[in-house]
């Protein structure tokens, strides 16, 4: 059945209610009086849409509800056929009852519930939090899909528009709440659970890189190459903040990207692996940190690296103020990125750690429940300072330090800008295409378990790029020890208990014994070698069998042999301080024979298996 009214003749005079009534045939009672009335206005409202909201027409109207619920929506219907620019909503208001009246905003939530469960997919991931997907039109015409956390702005945007555009109304936001609480409920216990991406994902398609553009598309990267895709496969979810990657260009160079950042040569093979593991989700990221003078562009370089991994509206940020802002930070981008600092806290290094190679912190939700609210994280770190920022062993054993020189010839700001405009997308192919042919490489590269570092992942990846390049064998993973080394130093010149262990063995003396006895010996050791051991220094065996299991990784990088027990005897925990194997004195003497080392782009045959 049709209710499509006939269109008005223009070139007739509107008439006024006060004719419409007149105009009415006779009827037998008064409902049949108002049914007439409001045929009559809707017969008129392509003309006049503002017939219905006259008195009497209100008064009709109201009967027709009251008496006929169900005659009342037919009538309501016809009414937004005959004018789409009618709104019912308010006819919804004009004629509801005051019982009625608070039934109106519930009753608007319900019905725009039902809407969004039919023109959405609702789902959860592994948390319980609850998602909605949903299609979205193109001005130039088409659609695509995307992805928002329920209670995100951009799903409450959606809503408030599917609320206008089908039922008419303009949600308070009561009714957004209200809508947003029954769809997660949906979501968690109705719908499929999924995992969401943030920048990157990985299927069995291949690496997914979010481009963050109007279209949601993203780039498909395999070994046999990078493609872009309308509808990817990963559920990426975007904060408001995020901004698009620069189009890939096939072909491209990255002549222009050492032009844009202050790197040194020697360096930029250790560079370019650490940004394409960030195109990776499923390894520990490095931490990168780059180090330099005051005017020796650090945070240009930083900017400008974010520009191709993960570009945000706020691309550096100062020092976090507690553990839980790293975590919020984490959590809002792929790259966490600060900016000038001085030094960082135990425990924020110790966050930084977690967050590098996976991991979570619990916190309380609410104050009024006690409930523990989870926090995962698995991001790319990214800082500078003036001086080294990362002393900790830990988080320096899972760090690239790049100490930025003095700059000889310094563009000005609005000259690099136009540089990266120009030369972006031609570097963003090139990394991506660099990023192919490393995959293709990977899985023919073999290193030596006994010489994998504690990033091995990352060392794979970086020695498959380098021989994609044509370069040596186990030439970037010699780079990479060494550097590694050369940061190591710093974390002893940092921790006075590490300090003097190295001293104590750089004579050839070695210790065995209980670490009471040990912390006698450093003590003496200190006084006589002039060792500031100020705050940190142990004042007990505890605190310093504590300290030595904190720098027993940057030890044995320098080839310091530390064990400690782990079950105390009857005089107490026993240790082990010695020169061990590859130990490397203070003047940087191995007791190996030293390779050279060759440039990171010079040209081999690299394609057979390598066994490093």
């Amino acid at each position: 059945m049709s209710y499509d009214e006939p269109p008005a003749d223009p070139s007739l005079p509107i008439p006024s209610i006060g004719e419409i009534v007149a105009d009415a045939p006779e009827v037998s009672s008064f409902a049949d009086d108002d049914a007439a009335l409001a045929d009559r206005i809707i017969a008129v409202s392509a003309a006049n849409p503002a017939a219905y909201l006259e008195e009497d027409a209100i008064a009709a109207f109201t009967r027709i509800r009251e008496a006929d619920p169900a005659e009342y929506e037919t009538l309501r219907m016809r009414l937004k056929q005959a004018n789409r620019a009618i709104r019912v909503t308010a006819l919804d208001k004009l004629t509801c009852s005051a019982g009625e009246a608070n039934g109106v905003r519930d009753s608007l939530a319900s019905q725009l519930t039902d809407l969004a469960a039919e023109r959405c997919e609702l789902w959860h991931d592994a948390d319980g939090n609850g998602y909605a997907s949903f299609d979205v039109a193109h001005d130039g015409g088409g659609t695509h899909r995307e992805h928002w956390p329920i209670e995100s702005r951009g799903c409450r945007e959606w809503l408030g528009r599917l609320c206008h555009t089908e039922l008419d109304g303009v949600p308070a936001s009561e009714v957004i709440k209200a809508t947003c609480n029954a769809l997660i409920g949906k979501a968690k216990f109705d719908g499929e659970e999924h995992e969401p991406a943030k920048r990157v994902g990985r299927t069995e398609a291949g690496y997914w890189l979010d481009l963050c553009d109007e279209g949601w598309r993203a780039m498909l990267i395999t070994a046999a190459g990078w493609t872009i895709r309308e509808a990817p496969e990963p559920r990426f979810v975007r904060s408001r903040a995020m901004r698009p990657l620069p189009h890939p260009v096939c072909g491209g160079s990255l002549d222009a990207l050492w032009t844009l950042l202050n790197i040194p040569e020697e360096e930029r093979g250790l560079l370019l692996a650490w940004v394409i593991e960030c195109y990776r989700c499923d390894t520990p990221y490095p931490v990168l940190e780059l180090v330099g003078e005051q005017g020796s562009a650090k945070s240009t370089a930083q900017e400008t690296l974010r520009t191709f991994i993960d570009p945000n509206k706020v691309m550096l940020r100062g020092r976090p103020k507690s553990v839980e802002d790293v975590y919020v930070a984490a959590g809002a981008n792929h790259v966490v990125s600060m900016e000038n600092l001085s030094g960082i806290s135990p425990e924020i290094s110790d966050a930084l750690c977690t967050i590098a190679t996976g991991g979570g912190a619990a916190s309380r939700q609410l104050y009024t429940n006690g409930e523990e609210h989870i926090i995962e994280a698995h991001n790319p770190v990214m800082l500078n300072g003036i001086g080294a920022v990362i002393t900790r062993s830990d988080l320096l054993d899972r760090a690239i330090a790049i100490c930025l020189p003095k700059i000889e010839q310094r563009m000005t700001e609005a000259e690099h800008g136009e540089l990266l405009n120009k030369t972006a997308g031609e570097i963003m192919g090139a990394l991506l295409d660099l990023f192919v042919r490393t995959l293709a490489k990977l899985p023919t590269v073999r290193i030596d378990p006994a010489k994998r570092p504690r990033m091995a992942d990352f060392a794979m990846l970086g020695e498959a790029m380098h021989q994609s390049y044509g370069g040596t064998p186990g030439a970037w993973l010699e780079r990479y020890v060494a550097h590694r080394q050369e940061a190591v130093r710093r974390t002893i010149d940092a921790s006075p208990v590490a300090a003097a262990c190295l001293e104590f063995v750089a004579g050839g003396n070695r210790y065995a014994g209980t670490v009471k006895g040990l912390l006698e010996r450093l003590n003496s050791l200190a006084s006589r070698h002039s060792i500031e051991r100020g705050d940190y220094w142990p004042k007990s065996p505890k605190g310093l069998a504590d300290a030595l299991r904190r720098a027993a990784p940057a030890l044995r990088q320098l080839g310091v042999h530390v064990e400690i027990d782990s079950k105390p005897k009857r005089d107490g925990v026993h240790c082990e301080l010695r020169q061990g194997e590859g130990y490397i004195a203070a003047d940087g003497a191995n007791n190996g024979t030293a390779r050279s080392r060759s440039s990171p782009y010079s040209r081999t045959e690299p394609d057979e298996e390598v066994e490093l």
